[in-house]
């Protein structure tokens, strides 16, 4: 048992349509809480989006959050293999999700410690949070961990470091039914069930915005999506500096 369920939403499919439902259904149940506060009254929801690949989709799904007033937290990779946090169009889109009324908090890879014989993770954790600050204009209170079962004799399971909520710690993580959509599956339960179900009254819901797309296909393909996206506007956008400055594009398809 890999602790996985290949079932997606209970009769509907990973879509940005099915995501409306999920989330008209936990607002119509839950209050939601920030990283950096607790409540033990009434039922309460910790609503997590991890930004691996697509922070386009994290900005649509921020928008039906926000149509609903659920309040999200989206953890930004600073060290990201798929997308830059410098590039203004990037900065742009999570200026955007702020504006919204989300938070931002930091997804952390260690890898990028990897090199190091004596890694300082959290010299790394704060160097990131602060970089990421200045670009989304406003305050990282928590932090999250990517990737964390890959990890390698590195525990990083302290409910604070470097004065963040470390949300991925496993006393928070206890303190809730957790619920994720890694890897484009749920895990163990479909979050649809969980808010259904009466017992559930303090929930940890993470999604990964990649897998909520318009239309229901596989996950890799979903990833695939994301990735020739990206490839697509660097292309589009050499092509246009080039045309805009009267510049020859040798080779460039017709």
């Amino acid at each position: 048992m890999n602790g996985f369920s290949t079932h997606a939403v209970t009769g509907i499919d990973f879509t940005i349509d099915a995501y409306a439902v999920l989330v008209s259904a936990a607002a119509a149940r839950y209050r939601f809480l920030r990283f950096a506060e607790s409540s033990n009254e009434g039922e309460v929801a910790l609503w997590r989006h991890d930004i691996d690949f697509s922070p386009q989709r994290a900005l649509a799904l921020a928008r039906v959050e926000a149509a609903s007033g659920v309040l999200a937290t989206y953890f930004v990779q600073v060290s990201s293999r798929y997308y830059s946090i410098f590039e203004p169009e990037i900065g742009g889109i999570l200026r955007k999700i702020v504006a919204l009324g989300h938070d931002i908090g930091l997804h952390f890879d260690a890898e990028v410690c990897a090199h190091q014989a004596a890694p300082h993770y959290d010299r790394r954790i704060a160097f990131e949070a602060r970089v990421l600050e200045e670009v989304v204009e406003c305050s990282v209170a928590a932090f999250t961990l990517h990737n964390p079962t890959t990890l390698v004799g590195v525990s990083l399971n302290e409910p604070y470091l470097v004065g963040l909520v470390n949300a991925s710690c496993s006393d928070m993580r206890a303190a809730y039914a957790y619920c994720s959509d890694s890897n484009g599956l749920w895990r163990f339960r479909s979050l649809l069930e969980m808010i259904a179900d009466s017992s559930v009254d303090r929930l940890y819901a993470l999604t990964h915005p990649e897998w909520w797309q318009a239309e229901p296909m596989p996950p890799r393909q979903r990833l695939q999506r994301c990735i020739e996206g990206r490839a697509q506007f660097c292309s589009s956008f050499y092509d246009g500096l080039l045309a805009e400055n009267n510049r020859p594009n040798i080779g460039v398809q017709p």
